[in-house]
């Protein structure tokens, strides 16, 4: 009894230090984070114009933009087997804040549309990292539960695109269109001495770690791959309009200087960072696929309409709409896409989800260019907005539980 007695003090200030510790390692965690999606979309305002700056035409712009995508469809599966396999989740973060500042270096200093569409490939490289930072969140977040830490995750990436966004036309219309990059590439140094500092809760590979092949099979899953295809029709969306061509038609329709770029990204980003936050209680209490319906219908709608408005205000409305439907879902089929797997097999998970999804980043914007280039820009956002239609009503076959 005494021995007991004499052991509770040590088992108590375990048990309130351990708390501590995660709760500081969630908030530098979250900190790192921040400044990672802020450097990768600080530039993302003036990306297609300073393409079109350097001579790309329509369809150049598109393949600029499609880089991006392209190097996380290859990569992001071969990234979550590896962080499985390694049992870790914190060497990610800083790679990817590594490769952002060089992604940024690379891109400011572009004399071309090659050399940028080149730096805009190695800022897909980091992105990769997004497969282990979603997981470490989780791991640091413990108490919110898959949903709600994913849905947290989710809230600060919009957050942090959206005051990315917005800082870059700032930035842009102050310093010019190169100035979004290199400050873009001093918030990535910045945020990497963050995440060295994160800690990692699960700092070795989990006992019973399944082997490459039973790991590979996650990729059969049936709940998985429809929430995959769902999100590569969203991703899709949001990179022919919102950071893709609605940019250029603000340029060149409206006149639209650096700042009314990032109002316009703000107009996108806002609802898109609340309707991520809210999308777990919502979770709750309505089916995830009615929810991620409602959203790929507002995608659509907003999408639709912006061949037919006469103001830049009114494409900030249908910005808004994209915005905040492509904002409710993202969080709500990252869960769908992870919910039933494993600790070991969740980053395989992640990476194959986010693998297929990527299909969309850089598909998306490279058909969208050449129908753009054949057709003109209302063909483009009328076939995106078919797509956002066409995925809504998949919603319920693909994401209803059995």
């Amino acid at each position: 009894m005494a021995g007991s007695v004499g052991a509770d003090p040590v088992t108590a200030t375990a048990a309130t230090r351990v708390p501590a510790v995660r709760r500081g390692g969630a908030a530098l965690g979250i900190a790192a984070v921040t400044l990672f999606w802020l450097s990768l979309y600080l530039y993302v305002p003036v990306l297609p114009v300073q393409a079109a700056r350097l001579g790309a035409g329509v369809a150049g712009v598109g393949l600029v933009l499609a880089a991006y995508g392209f190097i996380q469809f290859v990569l992001r599966v071969p990234t979550g087997l590896w962080s499985d396999r390694l049992g870790r989740r914190q060497p990610f973060l800083v790679a990817a804040l590594a490769a952002a500042a060089l992604a940024a270096v690379g891109m400011a200093a572009a004399p071309a549309p090659l050399e940028l569409g080149l730096g805009r490939a190695i800022s897909g490289l980091a992105a990769c990292g997004w497969v282990a930072m979603t997981l470490l969140l989780a791991d640091l977040l413990p108490g919110a539960g898959l949903a709600g830490a994913l849905a947290i995750a989710g809230f600060v990436s919009r957050a942090a695109q959206l005051v990315g966004t917005f800082a870059g036309g700032a930035i842009a219309q102050a310093g010019g269109f190169a100035a979004p990059f290199w400050v873009a590439a001093a918030v990535a140094v910045a945020g990497g001495l963050a995440a060295l500092w994160v800690p990692e809760p699960h700092p070795a590979p989990v006992a019973g770690s399944p082997g490459l092949r039973a790991r590979l099979l996650v990729g059969t899953d049936r709940r998985l791959l429809g929430a995959s295809g769902l999100s590569l029709g969203a991703q899709c969306v949001t990179f022919v309009t919102t950071y893709g061509f609605l940019p250029l038609v603000a340029a060149q329709r409206f006149h639209a200087g650096g700042l009314d770029l990032g109002v316009l990204a703000v107009a996108s980003g806002a609802p898109a960072a609340l309707a991520a936050l809210w999308a777990g209680r919502l979770s709750q209490r309505y089916p995830a696929w009615a929810l991620t319906g409602l959203g790929f219908l507002l995608a659509a709608a907003g999408a639709a309409a912006i061949p037919w408005l006469g103001s830049l205000g009114a494409l900030d409305g249908a910005a808004a709409a994209i915005g905040a439907g492509l904002g409710l879902n993202a969080p709500l089929m990252m869960t769908e896409a992870v919910r039933g797997f494993p600790p070991t097999r969740r980053g395989t998970a992640m990476g194959f989800y986010q693998s297929i999804y990527s299909i969309g980043m850089f598909g998306g914007p490279a058909l969208a260019g050449a129908v753009g280039a054949r057709w003109g820009l209302p063909a483009l956002f009328e076939a995106t907005a078919a797509i956002a239609l066409a995925a809504a009503l998949l919603c319920r076959p693909l994401l209803a539980r059995r």
